[in-house]
């Protein structure tokens, strides 16, 4: 019996483990997604440091803005957390830039009557 409390107490534990997800959407400003407008997407990988406390920098140049950031771990994540006592945590972070608005189409030139006489 006492061999069951601690395998209980790890099992419990185990199931509090959760996965780390955080996810950004910008909205114009009647209230649609710019991910519909069809902005380059990208992703790369960063890490954080004490347990995410200090965040990994990301550098991204979009002229017009960025329509979604996702930032998650990856499955291999616990496992560098377990590994460096917490000091290395790897992020996934993916971003969709807001795309570059279409141009109004050129006004034709009004007529006048009586062809402009």
């Amino acid at each position: 019996m006492k061999r069951v409390r601690p395998a209980a107490l790890l099992l419990l534990l185990l199931s509090l483990t959760g996965c780390f997800r955080q996810s950004i959407r910008a909205v114009d400003q009647d209230g649609a997604p710019l991910t519909d407008r069809g902005g380059e997407h990208e992703s790369h990988t960063s890490f954080g440091l004490l347990y995410g406390l200090i965040p990994g920098k990301t550098k991204v140049d979009c002229p017009y803005g960025i329509a979604r950031v996702d930032t998650s771990m990856p499955w291999y994540g616990i496992y560098a957390i377990g590994f460096t006592a917490g000091i290395v945590v790897p992020l996934s972070v993916s971003y969709t830039r807001i795309a570059a608005p279409e141009p109004e189409p050129a006004q034709q030139p009004a007529e006048l009557p009586n062809g402009g006489w």
